[in-house]
């Protein structure tokens, strides 16, 4: 039987992980140039997680239908929690409380905060667990996720304020910060009272000079160019003409987002983001190989089982992009952007035609065989090459998006002699049939807009998309990892 904890019904049995909270250091002292000045630290207390994994899922069957969260417990049943326990995409809401002391005991700050249980810099307690963190690197991502699984490894600890830390106000001195897992928490996941809280002690002085270090650096998201050991190339690659479904990823358009209309050198341009992701039986895995003496690459797919490469099949080309803020190869029959209106004729083509492949956005890490932790696909390195490759590699694993955003004109579309009224943009990856995608039913996406103003002062209204406001989403700031 399913337990339902969180919705006022008293939990069958006790979790199997065992969570606490831990802080390690002594005292922190804080430098700021100015008396008046707020502090910013992020303490270093972890939540711990023991005796077996600490592992979330959350997602929707669809996008029309509600947001589910459910704990897995190793080698036990799946837990129903309630939904209402979410912040969003980001975490658990109001999971651990803040309060911190001046010298005299007085309150000068105090806030709950959302907890998400994936880390950037995650540590080992013991070597019960695993070698190498599992899970995710963060909770959320864009407007379109559907799945994603939150976690700690048994034997691992994760930052109780990931990306986030804590600010406050007051004169120099000493403070004491006090933090600790809400009651709420504690019951549903039946946590030992002793290991619910933990102490910081913090320094504040003001000096006429900082010791001019980064107080908080942003990791890299991707840290190399280079595939796991399992998913090198072997000698004899087979062509296959057929390869079997249950081989081959399924591309799927997500509808445009992220719109507006901006004036460059007297035009309008209609800015946008699109995303194709990845679904199926396996990741998208091209790569290139250069032709002698020539700017171009003849592009493989290739498939695998098990890990092990069992074939490949050609679907294009790549060729080296030397303008500024890409010098490095994309490949050219991935996707395609249009503009069309209500009879499906099409009025204005974007120019964007070739492509990096960068696993940007994590939408359903729920599948089977999806990569959490793409950490050797990526930026870093030289995922898509450099003008001297012979070879290059690129891959989307299974899961995962790759979202471009549409901001230089001629990508963006230039609406200036476009008449104001309702159109669509249409997202199509595929769009030669090159690739060997799971299901080419899903390839294409549209978006209704509604264009609108004078010339010079055009702007866009778009409607919620299955009543996801992806504009709101966009406004709010939390876009991040796309490329162009």
């Amino acid at each position: 039987m399913v337990a339902l904890v969180g919705l006022g019904v008293t939990p069958a049995a006790a979790a199997e992980p065992e969570l606490g909270l831990r802080a390690e250091g002594g005292l922190v002292e804080l430098q700021r140039r100015r008396s008046a000045r707020p502090v910013w630290f992020a303490p270093n207390v972890f939540v711990t997680a023991q005796n077996s994994p600490f592992e979330l899922r959350v997602g929707r069957e669809s996008y029309t239908d509600p947001i589910e969260l459910n704990q897995e417990i190793e080698d036990g049943p799946t837990v129903a929690l309630d939904p209402a326990l979410l912040d969003g995409w980001s975490g658990l809401k109001n999971f651990l409380k803040v309060v911190v002391r001046n010298s005299n005991g007085k309150v000068v700050q105090q806030r709950s905060v959302t907890f998400c249980p994936n880390s950037y810099e995650a540590e080992r307690v013991n070597d019960e667990g695993p070698g190498s963190q599992t899970y995710p690197e963060w909770c959320g991502g864009g407007p379109f996720v559907k799945g994603m699984v939150w976690g700690i490894d048994e034997g691992w600890a994760t930052r109780a304020f990931g990306w986030d830390g804590i600010m406050f106000s007051g004169p120099d001195g000493r403070y004491r910060v006090s933090i600790s897992i809400t009651p709420k928490y504690t019951e549903i996941f039946d946590i030992d009272p002793s290991a619910t809280s933990a102490r910081v002690n913090v320094k504040v002085k003001t000096v006429k000079r900082s010791g001019g270090g980064c107080h908080y650096c942003e990791p890299h998201g991707f840290r190399s160019s280079s595939e796991s050991d399992e998913m090198q190339q072997s000698a004899a690659v087979p062509d296959m003409d057929n390869p079997d479904p249950s081989l081959l990823p399924d591309l799927v358009s997500l509808p445009a987002w992220g719109m507006d209309v901006r004036r460059q050198r007297k035009q309008d341009f209609l800015r946008f983001a699109a995303t194709v992701w990845v679904g199926g039986a396996s990741g998208l895995h091209v790569e290139g190989f250069r032709r002698p003496s020539q700017d171009v690459m003849d592009a493989y797919q290739y498939f695998y089982q098990d890990g092990e490469i069992v074939g490949r099949a050609p679907v294009g080309t790549f060729e080296f992009d030397d303008r500024r803020g890409h010098t490095h190869w994309h490949f050219r029959q991935f996707a395609e952007y249009r503009i069309v209106d209500a009879s499906n004729n099409q009025v204005v083509k974007s120019t964007k035609e070739a492509f990096c492949l960068v696993p940007t956005d994590a939408i359903d890490l729920s599948l089977e065989g999806a990569q959490w932790r793409p950490d050797h696909i990526g930026f870093g390195g030289s995922a898509c090459g450099h003008e001297g490759s012979l070879w290059v590699k690129e891959v989307l694993p299974l899961g995962w998006g790759d979202t471009y955003m549409q901001s230089r004109p001629g990508q963006s579309f230039n609406v200036t002699d476009l008449p104001n009224g309702t159109y669509f943009i249409e997202v199509e990856a595929n769009p030669g049939g090159n690739l060997h995608d799971g299901d080419p039913g899903n390839n294409v996406e549209r978006r209704k807009i509604k264009l609108r103003g004078k010339p010079g002062a055009r702007f866009v209204k778009v409607p919620p998309w299955n009543g996801i406001d992806t504009e709101g989403w966009w406004d709010q700031g939390f876009m991040r990892s796309l490329h162009g």
